[in-house]
């Protein structure tokens, strides 16, 4: 069984609280924390809980955050790989890069040494292209 709390006894709790708060704005941490001694609290153990408690807070918070790049790296590489796995033939790779950057003149490759492409560098410039939609990855690999 609920009981119903009458509306003006409501507006009493509020504005108690209120008076409770203004009261508390009102002292000094001085006061405060001669008021918690004289009741018997050992504010140096209370801090040092509190820091304890706050200090597990980030820790968790923190492995969580870990556990979570990890997984989405984990996850990348693994999108990487499985799209590594639907590549064409390095032929097809090559003459499909050449061809955008033959129509796309504001796309360039810069070769190592000046003189060529490593076949890795093709395979990366590939997924590269893909990543950035510069070739679709639900193109024709003709």
């Amino acid at each position: 069984m609920k009981h119903a709390v009458p509306k003006n006894s409501l507006a009493k709790i509020g504005r108690i609280a209120k008076a409770f708060e203004a009261d508390l704005d009102a002292l000094t941490d001085e006061q405060i924390m001669a008021e918690a001694r004289e009741d018997g609290i050992d504010t140096a153990k209370l801090a040092r809980d509190f820091r304890s408690s706050a200090m597990t807070l980030v820790a968790s918070a923190k492995r969580q955050r870990l556990t979570q790049a990890r997984q989405r790296l984990a996850d990348s590489q693994n999108n990487r790989r499985d799209r590594s796995a639907l590549r064409p033939s390095l032929e097809v790779i090559k003459k499909r890069i050449q061809d955008i950057l033959a129509i796309n003149p504001g796309l360039a490759v810069a070769f190592r040494d000046g003189r060529s492409i490593s076949d890795s560098d093709w395979l990366s410039l590939w997924d590269d292209f893909i990543e950035t939609g510069a070739i679709k990855d639900d193109d024709e690999f003709n």
